[in-house]
């Protein structure tokens, strides 16, 4: 059957009664939410974006992931090296599939673990070698964990013409966000956090409302007599549409006959208006754990530089997501005897940390004097040419090891 009904779907956390969804077109299923919130308003993984403080958080999040470079390395003799030769290296540094490019790739996999909790990319190996041509991601609807009777667990991965696959963790390639114990996916912030969320968005729809009816609020319209119930519908249409009218020509509403308007909304300052949508900003952005100086909230902002700013969101915000792909591309994506031979994937954070030119001249002076970085190596980091000679370590003439020392000035055993 192409078309099915339950009354809860599968524990991966969609949760709709009486529902009709297509297993052939699951595009729909996305979004599913948590239902009406608190604040009477549905709430998704699509609505989560429609707030500014969330697409600014999550936006955020993914392009700085995107631009940090992900490499492939592997442990020599004389330290790790980027293993350049191996065709993994190409796919997660430059392009993982025909249709996207790095950066794309790493934000839309980070996209969907800070509004679903989990991402999948499916990959394509060589039929006779099994080596890995192409990555592909695809939306967190079209992959269902399935946890077998004898403890194993596969994926049902469903193609864009219907079909369903069978694939094994390896060749699904599934992050994880944040969960709980013994689930497959990582929690959804929308259905976690959805009546924060949706006071978010309730704020939002008010102020649009209210001054979208040129800022007029709701009230009662009184008169002298009854004019019945149909009389009553009829006053109260030709008033909304009076008042509407004379809102927009500018002219001020006038009403006879002793017919009387009286405002019943709460004023927006007496009800802090003002303060309830900036506190929004701050519940959402502990909900995705972003500072709020980076959210364009500035009202509270402490940090004195740039590298301290962006240490302390890669620390508490980037390195979980960081973390998280490193290890999943690690586990699936190498072999066993791979990785104990020392290959790993690893992003680069270190543009992320340069700092200032004065902060960065200070940190190679340091690291120069103590014979742990070349020449050639500081200009490499600068997108400097290397030059002839650049690639010796040098130490400061009037430090040595201490066991050199003694033995330099130890007496002359014929001298005693």
């Amino acid at each position: 059957m192409n078309i099915i009904r339950r009354s809860i779907l599968h524990a991966a956390g969609w949760a709709l009664k009486g529902t009709e969804l297509s297993l052939t077109d699951p595009r729909g299923w996305p979004s599913l939410g948590i239902g009406r919130t608190w604040a009477n308003v549905n709430v998704t993984d699509t609505t989560q974006l429609q707030i500014t403080t969330a697409w600014s958080a999550i936006r955020l999040i993914a392009e700085t992931v995107g631009t940090l470079p992900l490499h492939l390395y592997r442990t020599t003799s004389k330290g790790r090296e980027r293993a350049k030769d191996d065709p993994r290296y190409a796919l997660v540094r430059w392009q993982p599939c025909e249709y996207m490019t790095a950066p794309e790739w790493k934000e839309a996999m980070v996209v969907s673990l800070a509004t679903m909790g989990q991402a999948y990319n499916p990959v394509t190996r060589f039929g006779t070698t099994g080596r890995i041509v192409d990555i592909q991601p695809v939306h967190k609807s079209r992959v269902r964990p399935e946890i077998k009777q004898d403890g194993t667990i596969i994926y049902w991965l469903t193609t864009r013409n219907g079909q369903r696959t069978q694939l094994t963790r390896r060749d699904v390639v599934p992050i994880r966000g944040f969960g709980g114990v013994g689930q497959l996916e990582g929690f959804a912030p929308h259905q976690i956090h959805g009546n924060s969320l949706g006071l978010s968005v309730a704020l939002e729809k008010y102020a649009a409302e209210f001054f979208g009816s040129g800022g007029q609020p709701l009230g009662i319209i009184t008169g002298d007599y009854d004019p019945g119930e149909d009389g009553r519908n009829q006053m109260r249409n030709s008033v909304a549409k009076y008042i509407r009218e004379s809102r927009e020509k500018g002219m001020p509403p006038y009403f006879p006959d002793g017919t009387k308007y009286t405002p019943i909304s709460t004023p927006n300052n007496e009800s802090q208006f003002i303060e309830a949508r900036k506190l929004q900003i701050a519940e959402v952005a502990r909900i995705y754990r972003v500072p709020l100086h980076m959210l364009m909230e500035t009202d509270k902002a402490s940090y004195n530089n740039t590298e301290q700013a962006n240490k302390h969101f890669l620390d508490y915000t980037l390195l979980a997501y960081l973390t998280r792909i490193e290890a999943s591309l690690n586990s699936c994506l190498l072999d066993p005897g791979e990785r104990s031979s020392g290959m790993y994937f690893e992003f680069d954070t270190n543009n992320l940390l340069r700092g200032d030119s004065a902060a960065r001249a200070d940190q190679y002076l340091k690291l120069r004097q103590a014979a742990a970085i070349t020449g050639n190596e500081i200009r490499a980091r600068e997108n400097l040419p290397l030059i002839e000679g650049g690639d010796e370590l040098y130490a400061p003439l009037n430090m040595a090891p201490v066991d050199l020392l003694r033995e330099h000035f130890k007496p002359d055993k014929g001298d005693q």
